[in-house]
């Protein structure tokens, strides 16, 4: 599965929190998650993107919103188009952050024996946020 698109060739890896997708994640399920991270996490700037045990690469906010095509949300007053209501229900972002540095994962899925580990340092499994 080529999840190249998804890859800001400009984003920086080292130090960014990740999302983490189990393998053989269709790259449209994949775009749907980031999508929904980026729409829950205003302040992420960039991302390291892990599908299964593939260190796939960085991304960015801005290079996903433009390549996803993800609109800003509309305020009051703006024009009122037809949509279906509700949220996609085939992926919720949970969100993981090291207790010692602070540092942040994210998954797509829980399973205690799969909890994210931090990776700047021997910090143990991540905690839930």
């Amino acid at each position: 599965m080529s999840y190249a698109m998804l890859v800001d060739p400009r984003a920086e890896g080292e130090g960014a929190p990740w999302l983490s997708l189990p393998a053989g994640t269709a790259l449209n399920d994949a775009a749907e998650a980031l999508e929904r991270l980026l729409n829950a996490e205003e302040r992420l700037d960039r991302l390291l993107l892990v599908v299964g045990d593939e260190r796939i690469g960085a991304t960015s906010g801005t290079y996903l919103r433009t390549v996803l095509g993800i609109q800003p949300d509309r305020g009051p007053g703006d024009e009122v188009r037809a949509a279906t209501p509700g949220e996609s229900t085939r992926f919720s972002v949970i969100a993981f952050r090291c207790a010692v540095c602070g540092s942040c994962a994210y998954t797509a899925f829980y399973d205690d024996r799969y909890r994210p580990v931090c990776r700047a340092g021997d910090h143990g499994p991540m905690e839930l946020r």
